[in-house]
């Protein structure tokens, strides 16, 4: 059951929240976040290993790669060398893609010239990849990150529906798939405000027990916001009169959030986008005004902060201190000893 209620003590600003936060980027869990700062440390074959324990489970397994992509994000030569020293090939291609995929969002390119060279550096992750799966064609991981190239390179829908077919046929209830696809049906890439919604409807319906995959409707509505902001802006708005123009999230959609996250919460089986999961709803119903729902879900993820939905609206990190700090939401309240470690 939820237990609501709050017992405050000292409240913080957000500003001294923004400094206590730390990017989930390398992880949330202390293995591996560990084995990233070896990574970042020079010792790659630290990041094999965590690649060799998640074959078997395929969130871990795309989890992993992701914040060893991050790790290695100046490094990808040296993580191409690793099958020359022994390391296996599907391991270190997939792990190559992600650092090279890592390395073009660095800088997606704000100018023509920029964008070229975003796009020429996103095929440059796709060969590896390629590679990848086909020497280990069941892995469903090096799909999932062509799925986030494809987005990034606004590849027609085609080729969108190619990569879902082929992920959906390996892992149906991928949460982070879950979350591209939605991401790629929005009106702003070419689908439509129905098609992305009724996708993270089919996501929540077909969620495991216990798992925080129905948090793809908080994404969907997040994604539904930002794209009104955008258009707005457009048509002459300011970014903060667009932001207020939208209002909250309110009536028929808000309640079957709380109910999705209320089920989830009753029912949660441990994950590893479970922080995600909690930045997702503690979003989605911070902008609803249910205050306590916000507050129980940003409670839970610490001192952690994920990059969505809160990029969609300014600064992640900045953007979740604030709502924490209006919310009373003290970051620290869950302290551990090795959350700083590669803040």
């Amino acid at each position: 059951m939820w237990r609501f209620g709050w017992n405050p003590k000292r409240v913080l600003r957000g500003t001294d929240k923004e400094a206590l936060l730390v990017p989930a980027g390398y992880g949330t869990d202390p293995l591996t976040r560990a084995g990233c700062e070896s990574v970042r440390q020079g010792d790659l074959r630290a990041g094999l290993t965590l690649l060799e324990d998640t074959r078997e489970d395929p969130e871990a397994r795309v989890y992993v790669v992701e914040a060893l992509g991050r790790a290695a994000i100046d490094t990808p030569g040296e993580v191409a060398g690793l099958a020359a020293e022994g390391g296996d090939e599907a391991d270190v291609l997939l792990w190559l893609g992600n650092a090279l995929l890592a390395r073009a969002l660095r800088n997606p390119g704000a100018t023509a010239a920029d964008r070229k060279g975003f796009e020429a550096a996103l095929a440059e992750a796709r060969i590896p990849l390629n590679g990848a799966l086909r020497t280990r064609p069941d892995d469903v991981a090096p799909w999932v990150t062509l799925q986030t190239i494809a987005m990034g390179l606004g590849a027609d829908r085609d080729e969108k529906d190619r990569l879902w077919r082929e992920i959906s046929a390996r892992v149906p209830d991928l949460l982070p798939a879950h979350m591209t696809r939605v991401r790629t049906l929005s009106a702003t890439r070419g689908g439509s405000v129905e098609e992305m919604f009724a996708s993270a409807g089919a996501a929540a319906d077909i969620s495991p027990e216990g798992s925080p995959l129905p948090s793809v409707l908080a994404l969907a509505h997040a994604e539904f916001l930002r794209g009104e902001q955008k258009r707005l802006v457009a048509e002459g708005k300011s970014n903060h009169m667009a932001h207020m123009s939208l209002g909250r999230l309110h009536g028929e959609p808000a309640q079957e959030l709380f109910e999705a996250a209320r089920h989830w919460a009753e029912h949660a089986v441990p994950h590893v986008r479970d922080i995600q999961a909690h930045h997702l709803f503690g979003w989605a119903f911070h902008r609803a005004g249910m205050s306590d729902a916000a507050r129980w879900h940003l409670n839970a993820v610490g001192r952690f902060t994920c990059d969505l939905p809160w990029s969609f609206f300014g600064a992640p990190r900045a953007e979740a201190a604030h709502a924490m700090s209006e919310l009373g939401v003290d970051p620290t309240a869950h302290e551990t000893s090795w959350v700083d470690e590669i803040d």
